[in-house]
């Protein structure tokens, strides 16, 4: 079985950059190919693109300038120019500004934007699973997150899991995490920290998406919260600013507090725990104050959230990693399952899998991945603490479930 590369980086962002562009230097540029080919396949052009992945390179050094330090380190360890890279980090944003209207750039009036955005069909992110167990769900009495990330086919094999040691003390500096990214993104998408602070996130969509232009981007806010030594502080990156584009952030705590946010451009919804479990798709559920869009290209949001908590709370209280394995393998109305595999009437750039499935202990500071859909190879635990990667491991692994 394909195990994910672990990369052992250090405190320098810059440094960090570096080996990140070295070391996985043709999967970045086989991910920047397979970016402009999707962006190509929703109606941009690849000028358009980069001229607004100029932009938003030009915001993120304003915003968060160790992040930007981070991507001019991949661009130089890759071979890639710093639009490149900032492309991909920005690709989320630039979904908005680009899809299906050359025409429209990012730095015109928010009225402006609402008024096309809302006149333009909305377009399919990630679509993801996640769920969160607070202590009393769990065989091991730890708190887990975790969740499938489903999204394009073409990038299974092209992700990777970061070791960032930075040996700084509770409290000062920027804690230690590890998380799991795409080639060529300096922000983990999922992770823990030393602090017990972890993150799973889900795509969400709505007609605002993309009206409020210039806002720290996804990619950013994911890495802002894994810098937290605090869980407030965590919250802090999703909560404080409003946002170009809706996302479902779902933040835990290994002494057992879980909060998924529903963060769309203007607002933010919570939702908690009921009963030891809390689950979320890529549709919007506690939030009303604006419509929902992603069920609308994608109705099978509808139903993966509730039978993952349903299947959860089966195996309530006994709730291990083989169990978390088993049920993100699920593949009740295949292809569009918990479990994603490829739609074939789809054209190759817009098919979407179960690139990872991932669970993190949050107490025990370790991720469990996988490379493709869970149901065609085993977890591999990567542990905060553990100077490599734990491999073939019985314990941590599961069998594939049909």
């Amino acid at each position: 079985m394909a195990q994910l590369t672990v990369l052992e980086l250090g405190a320098d962002p810059r440094e960090r950059g570096q080996i990140h562009g070295r070391e996985m230097r043709q999967q970045i540029r086989e991910n920047y190919r397979t970016y402009v080919e999707r962006f190509q396949a929703g109606g941009a052009s690849l000028p358009v693109v980069l001229e607004q992945s100029d932009a938003w390179a030009a915001f993120i050094a304003l915003d968060n300038p160790e992040y930007a330090d981070e991507m001019a380190g991949i661009a130089a360890g890759a071979d890639l120019s710093l639009t490149e890279v900032a492309m991909l980090n920005a690709r989320y944003e630039l979904t908005y500004g680009v899809f299906g209207s050359e025409a429209q750039t990012l730095n015109q009036p928010a009225v402006q934007n609402r008024d096309r955005e809302e006149a333009k069909p909305p377009q399919e992110q990630e679509g993801c699973t996640s769920f969160g167990l607070l202590p009393e769900m769990t065989a091991s009495g730890d708190t887990m997150i975790g969740q499938n990330w489903d999204w394009l086919q073409k990038l299974q094999g092209h992700v990777f899991v970061m070791r960032v040691k930075r040996s700084a003390e509770a409290g000062k500096g920027k804690p230690d995490f590890v998380g799991f990214t795409e080639a060529g993104i300096a922000g983990c998408k999922m992770g823990v920290n030393a602090a017990g602070i972890g993150l799973c996130v889900n795509g969400l969509v709505t007609r605002r998406d993309g009206a409020n232009g210039f806002r720290k981007p996804f990619h950013v806010r994911c890495k802002e919260i894994l810098d937290a030594w605090t869980f407030d502080k965590a919250l802090l990156p999703v909560v404080q600013t409003d946002r170009c584009c809706s996302t479902n952030f779902l933040i835990g705590h290994a002494e057992g507090e879980i909060i998924n946010i529903e963060a769309t451009p203007d607002y933010c919804s919570y939702m908690y725990p009921q009963n030891g479990v809390v689950t979320h798709a890529n549709h919007l559920v506690s939030e009303t104050r604006i419509a929902s869009e992603f069920e609308r290209i994608a109705p099978h949001s509808l139903y993966r959230a509730n039978r993952l908590e349903r299947l959860l709370r089966h195996s309530s209280g006994q709730i291990g990693i083989d169990t978390i394995h088993n049920l993100l393998s699920d593949h009740f109305s295949r292809p569009a399952s918990i479990c994603r595999h490829p739609d074939m009437t789809l054209p190759e750039p817009k098919r979407v899998i179960s690139v990872t499935a991932a669970a993190i202990d949050l107490n025990a500071r370790t991720i469990y991945v996988n490379d493709g859909p869970p149901c065609q190879s085993p977890f591999q635990a990567i542990s905060l603490h553990a100077s490599t990667s734990t491999k073939n491991n019985p314990a941590t692994q599961s069998n594939a479930a049909d």
